[in-house]
């Protein structure tokens, strides 16, 4: 199976699992929160334009245009797309939604102050990967920053998977009530610190930190890197 079947087959079970309800948790997730409130001044924030790229549905572009920003949000589900418009609406909020893949977005150079990509990249083949870091790059007005999350190759999704290619893995294993189950079938793209310095070698200041927990009385370990970028 090559990288674009890998991709198409990632995608078709995140579709599923938006359908389901099943695809995004629903709280914003501190780290985010912290980069935000971080980089950015709150004197500002109605000129600050964030690109939520890989929304899902909407926890983190809601927060965000909640707390006066501008927000411009993007998945390449629809379905996703669809009730993160939904939940926006619902509550009153002018979001510009977008279905677009992570590596292929459909704005200007130079459009944001700032991208937020919280868990989306690892689903990503590498070459996807490393084309959606450079659109980052590219949608970032200069000075501007950026989070990334993306799981690690310490975390137990590389034991619950079988490799299939560099760095990649496909999620094999299936045990009630883990949060890799819903991933079963999935291709994961999971890098060591080198790859992630290599990736992101474009950009002018880059601080990379892990972020780990432990499930099941400490049996498996899942790890992440916490990307802080600016251009």
């Amino acid at each position: 199976m090559n990288s674009e079947q890998k991709n198409s087959q990632t995608e078709n079970q995140w579709e599923d699992l938006y359908r389901d309800g099943l695809g995004a948790p629903r709280y914003p997730n501190s780290y985010a929160v912290r980069w935000l409130f971080g980089n950015f001044s709150r004197q500002d924030i109605s000129q600050t334009h964030i690109l939520d790229m890989g929304t899902g549905m909407g926890r983190h572009a809601i927060m965000m245009k909640q707390e006066g920003f501008q927000v411009t949000a993007t998945d390449h589900s629809q379905t996703a797309i669809d009730k993160a418009q939904y939940w926006a609406t619902h509550e009153g909020l002018d979001i510009a939604f977008s279905q677009a893949s992570a590596e292929n977005q459909p704005f200007p150079d130079q459009s944001f102050d700032g991208i937020l990509c919280y868990g989306v990249l690892y689903y990503l083949a590498p070459d996807k990967l490393a084309q959606s870091i450079r659109e980052i790059y590219r949608l970032l007005k200069t000075g501007g920053s950026t989070f990334v999350m993306i799981k690690n190759d310490r975390d137990i999704r590389k034991i619950k998977g079988e490799s299939c290619g560099p760095h990649q893995y496909k999620i094999t294993g299936d045990e009630e009530g883990q949060p890799w189950n819903n991933e079963a079938g999935m291709s994961l793209t999971l890098l060591p610190k080198s790859e992630i310095e290599k990736y992101f070698s474009d950009f002018s200041h880059i601080r990379i930190e892990e972020v780990t927990s432990t499930l099941k009385d400490s049996k498996y370990l899942e790890a992440a890197w916490l990307i802080y970028a600016q251009k």
